[in-house]
């Protein structure tokens, strides 16, 4: 939402028995995709403490990757049984950008991973949504950069005995992080830069080379095979918030509306998923709620390619303020549940959080209270298909990562909690080991 680092994600469906119409099966994973073979286990960099619920690994082979299904998600943890895949999940946006900046030697930063993985881990949430890009970039060495953290993330979470899974942004559209001036959002770079909102989405400007940009990235991702073939990315998403009230207006239509759908979402969805055999996102897509987003959202879909359309998740991102209007919040939540459910869609929220009004920027320090039961049963309690989530607001601040002390996924705005927030962090806590949320395996 309006913040300054970030973003979100949930996920809902029921699994039918047979599949509306509209509903498609994804393939386990394409013929392309090459899986490396099992490998004698590593130990991860720091100690793993066992956790009820926590998913185990994926079954070894092209069989382990995440798949869309009848409206969901799912996932083998062995040969020939599928489980289907409830989740509320945590935010370590910032994580590459840690180990690029912060990391050290290999071992150094295979320890800082481990230590933040294992904090995530210890909450209960089984999946982690991060950035794919490091806070400042603008030039191709950022995405080798991001690529070579990525790699190193994916293979020490592999090392695992249960291994979180990730969802992945590639562009982040807001202020605060993955631009050439991360303080500030697309629609304020430079031009100059490449990087200007206007360009990336209406002008092509997302397949420019040697600028740190979408295309190049995702290629480059596509070519590390650890990266590529990971049964621990649950979802690829090509941008996190991205804000459409300035490039095209607050009515998602007209002629500009067809540029960012045809120039930009459709074949940038198309590169992805040629690139990977995970599913895909758009990440939630910002505008005014009402039938122009809709009828947009519609005509978007109906002009995926096969491989996209089949193995495309929808997302969406709620924030509802402490004491407010929770209905107001959740308009735009409620058209993409209808949405997804009418396509056959499986639903993801992407970030779910609580903004306290009146509070100003925040960094990992303590100020008014959270009150999570509220925004979980305003939001949550009447939308029971809703059983994917990403909760924003869970910033790890003072991880000893051996070395030091280092904060990461705290965004330092009101939607995140304070390090002394015991009471908030329990209801998060307490919510994952509900059914509603658990992935029995």
């Amino acid at each position: 939402m309006r913040r300054c680092i970030l973003v979100m994600l949930a996920v809902a469906a029921g699994c039918a028995k047979v599949d509306p119409p509209g509903a498609y099966t994804s393939a386990h994973a394409s013929s392309r995709t090459s899986v490396p073979a099992e490998a004698p286990a590593l130990q991860p960099a720091c100690a793993e403490a066992p956790v009820s619920g926590a998913w185990p690994r994926a079954a070894s082979g092209t069989d382990g990757i995440a798949r869309v299904a009848s409206r969901g998600l799912e996932q083998s943890f062995a040969p020939g049984r599928s489980s289907a895949l409830r989740f509320l999940g945590a935010h370590l946006f910032d994580l590459l950008d840690k180990v690029a900046s912060e990391g050290g030697t290999e071992a150094e930063r295979r320890r800082l991973v481990c230590v933040a993985l294992e904090a995530c881990a210890a909450t209960g949430a089984p999946v982690v949504r991060i950035w794919g890009s490091l806070k400042h970039t603008g030039a191709a060495d950022e995405v080798a950069r991001a690529a070579e953290a990525l790699e190193l993330v994916l293979d020490e979470n592999a090392r695992r005995q249960r291994p979180l899974r990730f969802v992945v942004a590639l562009l982040n559209h807001q202020p605060g992080y993955g631009s050439p001036r991360p303080e500030r959002s697309l629609d304020d770079q430079d031009p100059s830069s490449g990087w200007a909102a206007r360009q990336i989405y209406l002008e092509d400007g997302w397949r420019s080379r040697g600028r740190g940009l979408l295309a190049e990235r995702i290629e480059a991702f596509a070519a590390r095979r650890i990266v590529q073939s990971s049964p621990y990315v649950l979802t690829w998403e090509l941008v996190n918030e991205l804000d459409t009230f300035r490039v095209v207006g607050p009515e998602l239509s007209g002629a500009q509306a067809g540029r960012l759908r045809d120039a930009f979402l459709v074949p940038a969805a198309a590169l992805l998923a040629r690139s990977f055999p995970q599913p895909v996102a758009f990440g939630e897509i910002r505008a005014a709620a009402g039938p122009p987003y809709v009828a947009f959202a519609r005509e978007l879909v109906g002009r995926l390619s096969p491989d996209a359309r089949q193995r495309l998740v929808w997302t969406s991102h709620v924030y509802a303020p402490l004491g407010g209007d929770s209905a107001r919040a959740t308009a735009k939540l409620d058209l993409d549940l209808a949405f997804a459910a009418e396509s056959g869609l499986p639903f993801v929220v992407g970030e779910i959080g609580q903004h306290v009004p009146g509070t100003g920027a925040r960094f990992c320090a303590d100020g008014p209270r959270h009150d999570l039961d509220s925004l979980f049963r305003e939001v949550l309690g009447p939308r029971t298909s809703i059983d994917r989530a990403i909760f924003w607001g869970e910033g790890h601040c003072r991880l000893d990562v051996g070395r030091g002390l280092v904060a990461i996924g705290a965004g330092g705005d009101s939607a995140d909690l304070g390090p002394n927030e015991t009471e908030a962090r329990s209801a998060v806590a307490g919510l994952r080991r509900t059914p509603r949320f658990r992935t029995e395996p």
